[in-house]
């Protein structure tokens, strides 16, 4: 039998800075004495291959849009939150979806709603990493107005890192879309309008290292490292976008592939006074993806064992047998603050359902019973 604590002192700073997360990283420096001993002098970042940002807040007179002051409140801050897959370690084969980010001034997790940016209220306040096995599966990013709080700022309310070319360097920024459609760059402390092409942008994403926007035409536009961009070679037809409104639409990478979920909104919807739930319920959703043979985009009619998550920041997908409750061949996403989830159509027609109107065995992913 190997006894582990015996490793040397290289090879285990060589295996903990391979760590996926920081959850991970922390599981690992609690195995016992040597390990711990073995990254405690390691200081403020332990990931090499990826980019620790400090950012600096925005302040009013640094703020630019194009030639005009851009309208934010002091303090705007980058928020980094990273979705989790939490398993017993005696029973890993299903497990639950967190979501956190991390108080800069405590380095405290915070957990948040894993649909939203909210925070989520819960009795428990650890989790020992012994008894769970820990592990990231998707991030995201989002300006928000201040440290404190939970609302993006209006230039980025879908943001993505990026890494930018300056001489023969290459620095990391974000880049966003605003809530005009526009697409906004962060480098630093500075707020950029970009110079763009195409209609009003709805979504963007860094997918096998190329940053895609998605424009309420249904066009594809690249955008490569120069912040220059290109139109994808193969954009989604009239018929399929057929006037949809920018926001409803979404781009979700599954199984290494880029697909675009596509929201369809109630017809006849009256007007809310609530300018928080300013847009008509859903009704369902289309999805497609790029098949490659015919250089088109396709309608998707199944999802298999997949399921989508569209949470508010961001968009992924997961194995569904591999989460409790979780139903395959559909689409989890929140509206009215409330989770709600849509089957596809497999032939015996597409539903949603609400949280408050299910038994919550099907949203039990979200809510794990260690909270």
């Amino acid at each position: 039998m190997v006894d582990w604590s015996t490793l040397p002192a290289e090879l285990l700073h060589f295996i903990a800075a391979r760590s996926f997360s920081l959850v991970e990283y922390k599981r690992f420096s609690s195995i016992c004495v040597s390990w711990h001993s073995s990254v405690s002098g390691v200081k403020k970042n332990p990931f090499a291959r990826r980019p620790l940002i400090d950012f600096n807040p925005i302040a009013p007179s640094e703020t630019l849009l194009g030639d005009h002051v851009y309208s934010s409140n002091p303090g705007a801050f980058l928020s980094r939150a990273a979705f989790f897959r939490v398993t017993l370690s005696s029973s890993p084969s299903k497990g639950w979806i967190i979501k956190s980010d991390l108080d800069t001034n405590s380095g405290r997790f915070h957990l948040l709603n894993p649909l939203s940016r909210f925070p989520l209220r819960i009795s428990s306040k650890s989790l020992d990493l012994l008894d769970f096995t820990v592990s990231e599966i998707q991030e995201s990013y989002a300006v928000l107005k201040d440290a404190k709080g939970r609302l993006p700022n209006p230039g980025y309310q879908r943001s993505a890192l990026v890494k930018v070319k300056e001489g023969e360097d290459h620095h990391h920024g974000i880049l966003g879309i605003g809530r005009d459609g526009t697409i906004n760059y962060w480098n630093e402390n500075v707020l950029n309008g970009f110079k763009q092409m195409g209609h009003h942008f709805s979504d963007i994403i860094v997918h096998k290292g190329v940053t895609y926007v998605l424009d309420s035409k249904g066009i594809v536009w690249c955008i490569n490292s120069d912040l220059e961009m290109s139109r994808y070679e193969t954009s989604l037809d009239e018929n399929m976008t057929n006037g949809c409104r920018r926001y409803y639409m979404r781009f979700v990478d599954c199984c290494g592939e880029l697909y675009v979920i596509k929201r369809l909104p109630k017809e006849n919807s009256r007007k809310r006074k609530s300018t928080l739930f300013q847009f008509s319920r859903t009704a369902g959703f289309k999805v497609y993806k790029i098949d490659k043979e015919l250089a088109k985009w396709i309608e998707v009619k199944t999802l298999g064992d997949n399921a989508f998550v569209m949470a508010t920041d961001t968009c992924f997908s997961v194995l569904a047998h591999e989460y409790y409750g979780c139903l395959p061949n559909s689409i989890y996403f929140i509206e009215d603050l409330e989770p709600k989830v849509f089957q596809l159509d497999n032939g015996n027609g597409s539903s949603i359902t609400r949280k408050s109107e299910s038994s919550e065995s099907s949203f039990e992913m979200f809510f794990p019973s260690f909270l």
